[in-house]
């Protein structure tokens, strides 16, 4: 019994690593698989057929032969219309929306306005979206797992502080999985756009990679020998709540002024106010005042930039991360301010390569589609790199 239960395991495991391979190119056939995995390629087609089955995978026809010719092979790819994943980012004022065919593709993204609503009036609004997906998408087996992506802490999928959003008495998982039978998973949003960065993006294959998020709060998303790491309650990178210390007052006189309290993006946004004496002002109304040349509006973000190059220098000597990604659609609007942040990182004497990543407003929903994939096939501990 024991020998069965080795060769069981054995068994699943090579499943996987035969689905990893699939998700990990656009095509591939069996005599690659069986060449990357070093297994007999009669195995590989026993496992293949197995996936087939569960819908997971289909042929595409024949693929280029060989130098030396021969039979040409036949090519293997995910099935994309299998199913679908929905990723929500409940943000201050928006929600975005995110729909993933189950290889990975987008099948839309949009953003809602919830300015102003409560959270009983977003939870509509989220099952409008949901009802809506059924009606647009169309795939086998229909919907597999949504998740939501949290501007706060997240530890066993369950919120344990959401400053941005009042989500007191609200059982997300509860409602959602009972609602529509599927996985639903809650993950805070900067360790989702790390996910992204390691499984969409690829980081060179260095392992231990740091990812800065700056939105309404800062926060940082940490892996860490290729996992995310969660730390203490869900409490790992937390840094937007490190607190400010200025030249010539105590600890207490500051009022324990948190770091995001003066560089997040909604931070910069009110000193530009302030500055400008406006009643309203929004990211795109920064980017016109930068691109008008207001100096005013300028010597702001430049500090901004030095600010960013501090939390990321002392966060990295912490850490010592290989590589630094910064996630912050204020700064993929106006491209400069990753000059002068990389520059101050320099004289600060930051050592890492630091990044802007791309496609800031997929990030955290990306992210959220890889996270349900791995749990909705079991494979949590398997690297997945979603072919281009």
């Amino acid at each position: 019994m024991k020998q069965l239960k080795t060769q069981d395991l054995l068994h699943q495991r090579n499943t996987k690593l035969v689905l990893r391979e699939m998700l990990n190119h656009q095509a591939i056939s069996r005599v690659d698989i069986a060449r990357q995995l070093r297994l007999n390629k009669s195995t590989v087609s026993s496992l293949y057929s197995e996936l087939e089955k569960k819908g997971y995978t289909v042929e595409i026809g024949a693929g280029e032969s060989t130098k030396v010719g021969g039979r040409r092979p036949v090519m293997l790819k995910i099935n994309a219309r299998h199913g679908y994943f929905l990723s929500f980012d409940l943000g201050f004022n928006h929600l975005h929306v995110m729909a993933n065919y189950f290889n990975g593709d987008v099948v839309y993204f949009h953003r809602i306005s919830t300015r102003g609503e409560a959270i009983q009036q977003i939870l509509a609004a989220i099952d409008n979206e949901i009802q809506k997906a059924f009606q647009k998408i169309q795939t086998e087996t229909g919907l597999l797992g949504i998740c939501f992506s949290v501007h706060g802490v997240v530890s066993n999928n369950t919120v344990v502080t959401s400053p941005w959003v009042d989500l007191r008495g609200v059982d997300l998982v509860a409602n959602f999985s009972a609602k529509y039978a599927v996985p639903v998973v809650l993950e805070n949003e900067a360790n989702l756009a790390a996910i992204y960065e390691r499984d969409f993006n690829g980081t060179d294959g260095k392992e231990n990679i740091l990812m800065v998020s700056i939105h309404k709060g800062i926060g940082a998303g940490i892996i860490w020998n290729n996992q995310l790491y969660r730390g203490f309650n869900g409490t790992a990178g937390e840094i937007g709540r490190s607190l400010m210390v200025t030249d010539g007052n105590s600890a207490g006189s500051d009022k324990g002024q948190k770091v995001e309290d003066y560089c997040s993006e909604d931070a910069i946004i009110d000193q530009i106010k302030e500055k400008k004496k406006l009643a309203h002002l929004v990211r795109d109304d920064v980017v016109k005042l930068d691109q008008a040349n207001d100096t005013e509006v300028q010597t702001i973000l430049a500090n901004f930039s030095v600010a960013i190059a501090r939390i990321i220098f002392n966060v990295a000597t912490t850490l010592a991360p290989e590589a630094i990604y910064i996630n912050s659609p204020l700064i993929e609007a106006i491209p400069r301010l990753m000059d002068q942040i990389k520059s101050a990182g320099s004289q600060l004497g930051i050592q890492q390569p630091v990044k802007l990543t791309n496609n800031s407003s997929y990030a955290t929903m990306l992210g959220g589609c890889s996270l349900l994939l791995h749990q909705v096939l079991d494979m949590e501990d398997f690297d997945l790199h979603f072919a281009d």
